[in-house]
């Protein structure tokens, strides 16, 4: 559990404040490869308009030097974003610094008003996020974060109707091609 939740914080952190600059062509992790457009098509029930794939280098954190790649897909105003980073053994001290960042940043949504409820998913660590009614604008968002092969990743579905389930099923498909 502890590793997924620093997983869980790195992802989010990134997702949050990730780069939407140019993308690279052949990333790291190949994350946009992970999942089809097919998949992705059925799952958002609409026609990929647009796919963002892009590195990033880890900066600070037990993560420092590792490459975090990710991979967005546009259907209408929904996306889904994957973002994957090889997995490092966690201390108790990253451990718990990481348990605080996720904290933070659970308790910054909800003074904003955010509901947040966990969603009992086996084999992943998931959360429903549901903006306050003023805001419905910007959510809802599914997240869910696993590891597996090595690597822990997390996936994002923002402006959707998915379950957490469905969520985590493209992570299953996600975990079976990772390298």
């Amino acid at each position: 559990m502890g590793r997924i939740l620093k997983a869980a914080v790195l992802s989010v952190l990134l997702a949050a404040g990730w780069p939407q600059g140019r993308g690279f062509a052949a990333s790291t992790y190949r994350a946009c490869s992970l999942l089809t457009t097919a998949e992705v098509e059925a799952a958002l029930r609409g026609r990929v308009t647009g796919s963002n794939e892009r590195d990033a280098v880890v900066s600070t954190g037990p993560y420092r030097g590792e490459t975090i790649s990710g991979c967005t897909w546009i259907v209408g105003s929904a996306y889904l974003s994957v973002s994957v980073v090889r997995r490092k053994p966690a201390g108790e001290p990253e451990q718990a610094a990481a348990v605080r960042t996720l904290r933070r940043a659970l308790d910054d949504l909800r003074r904003k008003r955010w509901t947040i409820a966990p969603a009992d998913v086996a084999g992943a660590e998931c959360h429903v996020a549901q903006p306050p009614a003023r805001d419905r604008r910007v959510g809802p968002v599914v997240a869910c974060f696993m590891e597996r092969r090595g690597f822990a990743f997390g996936l994002y579905a923002v402006r959707t109707r998915l379950a957490a389930e469905q969520v985590k099923a493209l992570g299953d498909l996600v975990a079976g091609r990772l390298p």
